[in-house]
């Protein structure tokens, strides 16, 4: 790795998203994550991505459960913890809050279902197309959740 001015060996990193902290700052200048203070390698890109091995890997059946007993709420966690993820994972601040409010109000859910979708898309290199999924998760959102959740838990095995 080339050295930056400022930086050398002894360059700091986000234990959060793993940008390169300013000399002397306190938070992490991209995600906003307190610096812990300890050096850190850089972060290992795969295909175009961040890394991935902060995404959680998380049961369907057990997923469905939680929908259930929480009679819906669980999808707004879902949605909002998963969209973080893909943020990371694109090497985008992470900032779901806006997207997850709007993901329950009529009318402006369409627009977050098709910022989601495009996300994903990134995230999994346009494997899927955005329309397609924005589409599929109009039509039928389980099958979107279904998708959507299968390959988050592919990262998270790091089959990526």
């Amino acid at each position: 790795m080339a050295q930056e001015s400022g930086g050398g060996a002894n360059r700091r990193f986000c234990s959060q998203c793993g940008q390169g902290l300013e000399p002397g700052s306190n938070f992490c200048g991209n995600c906003g994550a307190s610096a812990s203070g300890q050096a850190a390698p850089a972060p290992v890109t795969t295909g175009g991505l961040e890394t991935t091995s902060h995404i959680k890997y998380r049961n369907m059946l057990i997923q469905v459960f939680l929908v259930v007993i929480t009679l819906g709420i669980y999808i707004i966690y879902w949605y909002y913890v998963t969209l973080n993820e893909i943020y990371q994972s694109n090497g985008r601040p992470t900032a779901s809050g806006m997207w997850t409010f709007l993901s329950v109000l009529p009318i402006a859910q369409y627009f977050a279902y098709w910022h989601y979708a495009n996300e994903y898309a990134e995230f999994v290199d346009e494997k899927y197309p955005a329309i397609g999924i924005f589409v599929l998760w109009i039509l039928f959102s389980p099958a979107a959740w279904f998708l959507i959740q299968s390959d988050l838990n592919r990262a998270a095995k790091e089959e990526v």
